[in-house]
């Protein structure tokens, strides 16, 4: 009797960055409704937009504080006004993409690091300053912020080695242009600065199909650039790194 070899297969997981933005709106503006009912404001409210609705509606913080004490759809209808945008907070949905994607990647013999907004700095004549290293250049002005790029997003380490810049842009507005201009920067950075031995991932999630398919296209023949979504760099690394 022939013995027969069940192939164990992974497929890539999915993360909804729609439906997490929603629920972290919900959740915000629970948040800014306890805000307002306590009077602590010093957290999880706009503190700007709030100063433009006392000016709209001429009144003092004390005196708008006490109308919403009395009537409960007021106050939730400022905490809807005033709460933190959850399309804002872009590291909450970064670190979900690299969690997602270590997922899968760590199966596969290849481990992502979410790394802090000050870990690694590349600077614009090819350096990459750890935070340390920019610190202590920064206060010997032999460097000027300006000078440096974005950080990397996270570290790649394993079977392979390299740096992940990671985005989520969803929906119409002005800062996800900067999205897709920052991410064409990091590309041309890898092109002139980047070491060869390494592999450097555009990890993006948008809606924004043309900004993407032209990233994507211009790219596409760079043999250590990578550009996907959080699905299909699972996939690549399913497909090249994992040991059925």
């Amino acid at each position: 009797m022939t013995e027969q070899t069940t192939l164990i297969t992974i497929e890539p997981s999915r993360a909804d960055f729609i439906k997490e933005r929603a629920d972290r709106q919900s959740k915000n503006n629970r948040l800014a409704k306890t805000a307002i009912n306590t009077r602590d404001l010093s957290k999880h409210i706009n503190l700007k937009e709030y100063e433009r609705v006392l000016c709209e509606v001429n009144l003092t913080s004390d005196q708008l504080l006490d109308e919403c004490s009395k009537n409960t759809l007021l106050t939730i209808i400022l905490a809807g006004r005033c709460a933190i945008n959850s399309s804002r907070q872009g590291t909450k949905d970064e670190e979900l993409q690299i969690s997602t994607c270590n997922t899968i990647s760590s199966k596969c013999g290849v481990m992502i690091e979410n790394l802090s907004s000050t870990a690694f700095r590349p600077t614009k004549d090819g350096k990459l300053l750890t935070k340390a290293e920019y610190n202590k250049q920064l206060a010997d002005k032999t460097i000027h912020k300006n000078d440096c790029l974005k950080s990397f997003d996270a570290r790649i380490t394993g079977k392979i080695t390299g740096w992940i810049f990671a985005k989520v842009a969803i929906g119409l507005g002005g800062h996800q242009d900067n999205v897709f201009e920052e991410a064409h920067t990091f590309c041309e950075w890898v092109i002139k600065y980047g070491n060869k031995e390494e592999i450097y991932i555009v990890l993006i999630d948008t809606d924004l199909t043309t900004n993407y398919n032209e990233l994507k296209q211009k790219y596409e023949n760079q043999p250590n650039i990578i550009i996907g979504d959080h699905v299909s760099i699972q996939q690549y690394f399913i497909d090249n790194y994992y040991n059925k």
